[in-house]
């Protein structure tokens, strides 16, 4: 099931940003990382709150084309914590992309159990 992106409520040009947001997301698909991360700037220029811009951002930061990706590699990707991105999408996300946040989080520290991080 394709996830769902949103935008805050009290955006000007909501439907502009959701738009670019998408768009950001169909670049990342498409390995195009430059232009995602162009598009997710662009989002932010509308909507400086949008968790989900700041989440891909930090998916373009790794090159991943796919937020499930990050379980793929999660030595290298338990650094994401670290990450400005990763910390504005989460002060920004409302609860339930805080959760689903979280719970990809979760899951690369399950992978790396037993690691000192």
């Amino acid at each position: 099931m394709k996830r769902t992106y949103q935008v805050s409520a009290d955006v000007a040009e909501k439907e502009k940003a959701l738009k670019e947001l998408n768009l950001g997301y169909l670049n990342l698909e498409d390995r195009m990382f430059e232009q995602a991360k162009l598009s997710f700037e662009i989002v932010l220029q509308f909507d400086p709150k949008c968790a989900d811009a700041y989440w891909g951002l930090m998916l373009t930061k790794f090159q991943l084309s796919n937020e499930n990706d990050l379980t793929d590699n999660a030595i290298l990707y338990k650094t994401a914590i670290y990450l400005p991105e990763y910390e504005n999408a989460m002060n920004y996300a409302d609860k339930n992309q805080k959760k689903r946040f979280e719970d990809m989080l979760e899951n690369i520290h399950k992978i790396n159990a037993g690691d000192n991080f």
